[in-house]
Parts: C-alpha cells; sequence; structure tokens
C-alpha cells in the first residue's frame, strides 16, 4: 500500500525542529519525505493533513495496563487490550511492565509475552519490564508490601529463562544481593534501572558502578536530599549528577510539578529523558472508577490513580496516555515540541535499541506514525502503515 500525507508539519529530531512538508509510506515503511510543495506526483492516496503535525509513533517502555486491564493478568485478552487502547492514543510500540508479584505470576507474564504475536490495531510489544519486586519497603509506592523481597539467585535464575523477552528489571541498589544481581542480570543481556530505592549517594553510585544504566520515574518513590547533619544526598541527585544515565520522567501533570519538570529538562536536556506512561488499569476510565493493582484497591481521582487512604494514600500510576505528557512538556516545562516528542520517541527507542526501526521520522524506518492537530487533538495513528481505527479509549 502506497500512502502520501502531505500539507504536514513534519516533526523531526530537535536538530531540524518542525519542518513543513509530506511524507510518503509503501509496504509499511517510510519511502520518502520532502518540503511542503514538492510532492511526488505518483499514482497514491493522498490524506491532505490541513497543517496537522506528524510525528514519529510513541515508544512507552512503562506500560503497566489501561481501561481495566492489567499485564500481570497474563492473557491473551489483557495484553490485546491494553496495547490496543494505548495504539489509539499514539503510542506504537510498549514494554509492558509489572508489579511486585509472586515468582509464578511473574513467570506468566513471561510465557504469555514469549507465544505474544503482535496483531493489527495494537502497538507492538517490545518486552516486559519487571518492576519489582526487589524494592525498599519505605519507597514501595503502590506496590503491595507483602510482595516486596531481596533478590535472591534462586529467583533470579528462574525469571533468566525467558531472559529474551526481559527488557529491563528496576531494583533499590541498596538492597543486600542487589549488586550482584545487577551483575548477573547485565550478564544476560538485560537492562537494569533503579528505582523504588531508599539508597544513598554512595549506594546509588555503587549501583551505577555495578551496570545501572538508568532510573525509574525520575523523582518519584526514591530517595533525595535529606536534611541530616551533615545533608546527605539520595538517588535522585545521583542520577541527575550522572550524565550518562537515562532518567523515566512520568510528565502526567500529576507525579512531577512543573516547576521539577522544568529544572529537570534544564540539568539533564532531552537526550537524556525519556518520557513514560506508567499507565496503570485506570488509564482510560472515568472519575470514581476502582481497579486493582496487584492486590491493591486503586480508584481514579483526579487525573491519577490512587491507593489507600489517609496518612496510606499514595499515587498508583498514571491515568494518561504517553501522548499527555509531550503537551505538558510543551505547555508547563518549556521543551520544544520536537524535544517533547523526541523524549517520547527517538530517547526511548534507543534505550530499547531499536532507533534504527523506530523512533524518528526517517526513510527506511518502520511507517509508525501519529497525526495530531495544533490545539493537540490526535487525528491519526500509523502502525508499519496501517492506519489504527477507533482513536482515543473509546
Amino acid at each position: 500500500m502506497s500512502l502520501l500525507l502531505s500539507n504536514a508539519q513534519l516533526i523531526l529530531d530537535p536538530s531540524r525542529g518542525v519542518v513543513p512538508g509530506w511524507l510518503a509510506l509503501r509496504d509499511g515503511m517510510i519511502k520518502d519525505l520532502g518540503a511542503l510543495g514538492d510532492e511526488p506526483a505518483a499514482e497514491v492516496t493522498v490524506i491532505d493533513c490541513g497543517g496537522d503535525f506528524i510525528a514519529p509513533g510513541l515508544v512507552d517502555i512503562h506500560c503497566h495496563g489501561a481501561v481495566g486491564r492489567d499485564a500481570t493478568e497474563a492473557s491473551e485478552e489483557a495484553f490485546g487490550t491494553i496495547l490496543g487502547a494505548h495504539a489509539r492514543c499514539g503510542t506504537t510500540t510498549a514494554v509492558l511492565t509489572t508489579v511486585a508479584a509472586p515468582l509464578p505470576e511473574m513467570l506468566a507474564v513471561l510465557r504469555m509475552t514469549e507465544s505474544w504475536r503482535d496483531g493489527w490495531g495494537m502497538a507492538r510489544l517490545a518486552g516486559i519490564h519487571l518492576e519489582g519486586p526487589w524494592f525498599s519497603r519505605k519507597r514501595r509506592g503502590a506496590h503491595d508490601p507483602k510482595q516486596l523481597r531481596d533478590p535472591r539467585e534462586s529467583e533470579t535464575s528462574a525469571l533468566l529463562e525467558y531472559a529474551r523477552v526481559i527488557r529491563r528489571v528496576t531494583l533499590a541498589p541498596e538492597l543486600p544481593g542487589a549488586l550482584e544481581t545487577i551483575r548477573f542480570l547485565i550478564g544476560a543481556g538485560i537492562a537494569v534501572s533503579a528505582g523504588h530505592s531508599d539508597a544513598t549517594e554512595k549506594e546509588a553510585f555503587a549501583g551505577f558502578g555495578a551496570g545501572i544504566t538508568q532510573v525509574t520515574h525520575l523523582h518519584n518513590a526514591m530517595s533525595s536530599l535529606r536534611k541530616t547533619d551533615p545533608p546527605r544526598r539520595g538517588l535522585a541527585e545521583a542520577a541527575l549528577e550522572n550524565q550518562g544515565m537515562l532518567c523515566e520522567l512520568i510528565a502526567d501533570g500529576v507525579h512531577v510539578s512543573p516547576d521539577l519538570l522544568r529544572e529537570t529538562l534544564k540539568a539533564r536536556g532531552w537526550k537524556h529523558l525519556a518520557l513514560v506512561s506508567d499507565a496503570t488499569a485506570g488509564c482510560g476510565l472515568p472519575e470514581g472508577s476502582g481497579f486493582r493493582l496487584g492486590d491493591l484497591d486503586c480508584v481514579v481521582r483526579g487525573k491519577a490513580a490512587w491507593t489507600g487512604e489517609g496518612t496510606g494514600r499514595c499515587l498508583a500510576g498514571s491515568t494518561a496516555p504517553l501522548f499527555a505528557g509531550i503537551r505538558t512538556m510543551v505547555e508547563q516545562a518549556g521543551a520544544t515540541i520536537s524535544e517533547a516528542v523526541a523524549m517520547a520517541s527517538l530517547v526511548p527507542a534507543r534505550s530499547l535499541g531499536m532507533e534504527q526501526k523506530v523512533g524518528s521520522l526517517k526513510i527506511g524506518k518502520e511507517a509508525d506514525l501519529i497525526r495530531f492537530s495544533p490545539n493537540w487533538e490526535i487525528k491519526g495513528v500509523w502502525i508499519g502503515g496501517e492506519g489504527v481505527e477507533g482513536i482515543g479509549y473509546g
């Protein structure tokens, strides 16, 4: 199939910015692109974009669920529902993410991933991110405290039977046995991220030295400056200082304040920040809806998901798709639109080693694209050149 998207604003990498032009697709790939007014004369299906933006499809490396379904259900129906829901909101590649859970439940998710085949209208499944169970109890967030434990070789070895589908593991580097586990995972080709951690700066840097290359949802569920005598810095400061560290950022307007988003962008620059949704099953559900995150009861309240009441109340992931983070970074954090898009496409694609296939508008890459208006209305999503129907959660 050949398709020409004409009269568009092409969002290229931040060094080139936004360029008026056209994009030609053929056989599921980006065949050509050019400046406005120089469209090819070949007989193809033409869509006049009316000045709308065309951006690469988004790559979400931290996504738990959507519309009442969670990845830990480990079923074809749950996977399909989640990947379809996020595809309709502009995410064309996703890494499904677990919560702290018993080993048999984690293995069930990995087995389902091994047998999964991408379907029409669904985001491509790039693998699994094991978020937990090797976390600090103090920084557990919305993870069931009964499921938290220190890493042990027997459990790690069982998980590594499925190393080919594990993209990343998040753990707290200060736990007993964590450094050895980090090295073990890295040796098996699995990336390791620090998160849900109460690490001191020294413990954080020890984890980095063992092979950690990323931090999970910066500024959330992690140690920061302690007002002790003398003051002690934590994981957040260590990550911001380490120029080689990739930092996840949940830019849903709830998890991180606008001031902190701006400061983080200034400190790290777009190349070292990956926007993530951290969407849970509450994503796409109406206000007041209840859902489960592992064994915890959660509810959608005020553009976020929450668990517990009173002093036990805490954020339980996001209710916004990744696309919403682009708008937040532009309107609240001062990012250019090309920087914000790159943080949700090119940067996470690089973290997966997939930047030669997806993540930017370049000839020869997969035709994974989104079209949206200047007022942030998604008007089209293509995965492998095929249009996705029913845009939005619907």
